[in-house]
C-alpha cells in the first residue's frame, strides 16, 4: 500500500513518524510508549511508520487481542505486547541513532480512554538496553495531539480556495440576473455591503468591477479575497460580517436572502457548517428557510475566509491537531458546495 493510500482517512504515516522522532528526542524517559488510533490497515500502517522511523530506535505494534481496557492493568498489557511481539522488538529497538531513549507505538483500532501516569514496570530481561530493568513507562495517546500549522495539506486550502471562487461566480450570476430583473429586490443588499467610495455607483457597477476584477484570477486554488480592496463580492461580505453581531446578521442574511431572490421551496437537502450553528442568532426563533440558507451561507464565507487568511499568516498562529484541522475545513468545504449547487439549480428568477 502506497503512503498516499491513508492520506484522506488519517494521518499519513510519515507524519506520525515525524511526530515521534521530535517526541523521542524531547523526552525525558529511558523508554516512552505512543498510542495511536488506526482503524483501517494498521498491518500496513505500522509497516510504513516503521519504515520511516529506521535507524531510530522505536517499534511499531499493533495492539490485536482485548487489552488496554482496565486502567490497573495497562502496564501489564504494554509487558504482554512486548512478549508477543519480541523479534520486532529486538529488531528495531537497536536502532543506529545515538540515543539512550527509546519508545514504542501502539496502533489500535480505538482511543486510550484514561489518563495514564507514569509507572514502574520490569521490563523482559531480552529488551534491548533495559530488559530486566525497572523502568517508568507512560503511554501517551497521540490521537488528537499530533498538531499541524493552519496551512498544512490537512486544511485542503487550495480546495477552499477554489470553492470560495466557484461559489462567487454562482452568487454573482443569480445577483446580476436579479439585478436586471428587479432592482428593487437586490437595494437593501447594496446598503448593506456598499462603501462610502460608491456612493456614485449603483450595484449594476459593482457586479460589473467584480466580473472586471474575478478575469484577472489566473489560479482560483490561490484565490482570496481581499476586505481592504474589496473588489470582489465575498470581501464585501466578509468585511461586513466580521463587524456584524450575531443579532445584525439576521439583518444581512435577510438583505441577501431577497438579492438572490431565494424560493419559499428552497432544497433543504443542503450542508449546513458547524459554525453556521454555533454562531446562530441569539433570539431561539428559528429563521425561514430562505432566512436560514442565507445565514449559513454569510457565516460559513465568513470562517472561510478567516482560515484562508490565517493560512497564508500560518507562522504568527498555532499549530492545532490534525483532526481538528481536517474536519473542520471538510465541514466548511460540504458547505460551500451545497451552496454553490442550490444555487446553480434554482429556477431562473422573474419578476
Amino acid at each position: 500500500m502506497s503512503p498516499t493510500a491513508f492520506a484522506d482517512e488519517q494521518l499519513p504515516p510519515d507524519r506520525l513518524a515525524a511526530e515521534i522522532r521530535g517526541r523521542l528526542a524531547a523526552s525525558e524517559s529511558e523508554l516512552s510508549g505512543f498510542w495511536f488510533q488506526v482503524r483501517e490497515y494498521r498491518s500496513d500502517y505500522a509497516r510504513e511508520v516503521q519504515e520511516h522511523l529506521a535507524g531510530h530506535p522505536v517499534a511499531v505494534l499493533v495492539v490485536r487481542k482485548t487489552r488496554f481496557d482496565n486502567t490497573n492493568a495497562v502496564l501489564d498489557d504494554f509487558v504482554e505486547l512486548l512478549q508477543d511481539n519480541q523479534e520486532a522488538c529486538e529488531k528495531h529497538l537497536i536502532g543506529d541513532v545515538a540515543t539512550d531513549r527509546r519508545a514504542v507505538v501502539l496502533l489500535a483500532r480505538n482511543t486510550l480512554d484514561f489518563p495514564q501516569i507514569s509507572s514502574p514496570v520490569i521490563l523482559p530481561a531480552w529488551f534491548p538496553q533495559l530488559g530486566g530493568r525497572l523502568a517508568n513507562v507512560i503511554i501517551e495517546d497521540l490521537t488528537w495531539r499530533v498538531a499541524c500549522p493552519l496551512n498544512a495539506e490537512e486544511a485542503a486550502v487550495d480546495q477552499l480556495c477554489q470553492l470560495v471562487f466557484a461559489l462567487e461566480g454562482a452568487m454573482l450570476e443569480r445577483l446580476q440576473h436579479v439585478q436586471t430583473q428587479k432592482k428593487s429586490e437586490v437595494a437593501s443588499f447594496w446598503d448593506h455591503v456598499k462603501r462610502d467610495n460608491d456612493t456614485h455607483s449603483s450595484f449594476g457597477d459593482f457586479l460589473e468591477g467584480v466580473r472586471h476584477a474575478r478575469r484577472e484570477v489566473l489560479n482560483p486554488s490561490s484565490y482570496r479575497p481581499s476586505v481592504r480592496d474589496g473588489n470582489s463580492l465575498l470581501a464585501r461580505i466578509w468585511g461586513k460580517a466580521q463587524g456584524t453581531s450575531p443579532d445584525a446578521m439576521g439583518r444581512l442574511a435577510k438583505a441577501l436572502a431577497r438579492a438572490l431572490a431565494l424560493p419559499d421551496s428552497l432544497d433543504p437537502c443542503w450542508h449546513r457548517s458547524l459554525v453556521a450553528v454555533l454562531f446562530r442568532p441569539p433570539n431561539g426563533s428559528t429563521p425561514e428557510a430562505q432566512s436560514l440558507f442565507s445565514s449559513s451561507l454569510l457565516t460559513t464565507i465568513l470562517a472561510t475566509c478567516q482560515l484562508i487568511t490565517a493560512a497564508a499568516h500560518a507562522d504568527a498562529y498555532p499549530s492545532y491537531p490534525v483532526p481538528l484541522i481536517r474536519s473542520t475545513s471538510f465541514d466548511l468545504r460540504q458547505t460551500l458546495a451545497d451552496a454553490r449547487r442550490t444555487l446553480i439549480t434554482l429556477d431562473p428568477y422573474t419578476r
